[in-house]
C-alpha cells in the first residue's frame, strides 16, 4: 500500500493532522475548480468542440475485441451454411371483365393461369375423348340389343304360353 492514503489512519498517533491536511487538500482543489471555471465563452466553445469530436471519433471507431484478435478461431463460428430455400407466392389473379349474355351486365371473374392449367391436366385429350364415346356408344348399342331381344323374348313367350 502507499504511504499516502485519502483516509487518515485512526490507529496512527497523529490521525488529527492528517485529517486536516486532507481537509486542506479538498479545500484546495475547489479552489482549481473556481479558477477554471472563469474562462471566456470562446474558448468553452473550443473545449466543448473538441470534446464533442474526440466522442465522435471514439464511437466511430470500431471496438476490437483484444481477446479475439489474440485467438484466431472465433468461439461460436459455425462452418455450416443451411441450403437455400427461394420462396415464391403465386401472382396475383388477373381481373377480366366478361359480359353475360343473358343480362348484358359486366361481371369481373378472376382469371388465374394456374387454375387453367389445371383444368387443362384435368381434361382428357381429345383422343381419349373419342376412345371413351366410341365405347359409351357400344354399351349402348349391346344394352338396346339385350332390350330388344328380351322383349322378342318376352313376347314370344306370352303368345305360346296362352
Amino acid at each position: 500500500m502507499s504511504k499516502k492514503s485519502v483516509v487518515p489512519d485512526a490507529w496512527d498517533d497523529d490521525w488529527e493532522s492528517q485529517a486536516d491536511k486532507a481537509d486542506a487538500a479538498v479545500a484546495s482543489a475547489t479552489a482549481k475548480a473556481d479558477e477554471e471555471v472563469k474562462v471566456s465563452k470562446a474558448e468553452r466553445l473550443a473545449k466543448h468542440a473538441e470534446t464533442n469530436r474526440k466522442l465522435w471519433e471514439s464511437a466511430e471507431e470500431p471496438e476490437t475485441f483484444h481477446f479475439l484478435a489474440a485467438r484466431d478461431n472465433v468461439p461460436l463460428k459455425s462452418e455450416f451454411k443451411p441450403t437455400l430455400k427461394v420462396l415464391s407466392r403465386k401472382p396475383t389473379p388477373k381481373v377480366v371483365q366478361r359480359i353475360d349474355p343473358a343480362t348484358g351486365l359486366a361481371k369481373m371473374q378472376l382469371e388465374d393461369e394456374d387454375d387453367e392449367e389445371e383444368q387443362k391436366k384435368d381434361q382428357p385429350s381429345p383422343e381419349e375423348l373419342r376412345l371413351k364415346a366410341q365405347r359409351e356408344r357400344e354399351e349402348k348399342q349391346k344394352r338396346s340389343h339385350y332390350s330388344k331381344t328380351e322383349r322378342r323374348g318376352f313376347t314370344f313367350r306370352t303368345i305360346y304360353a296362352s
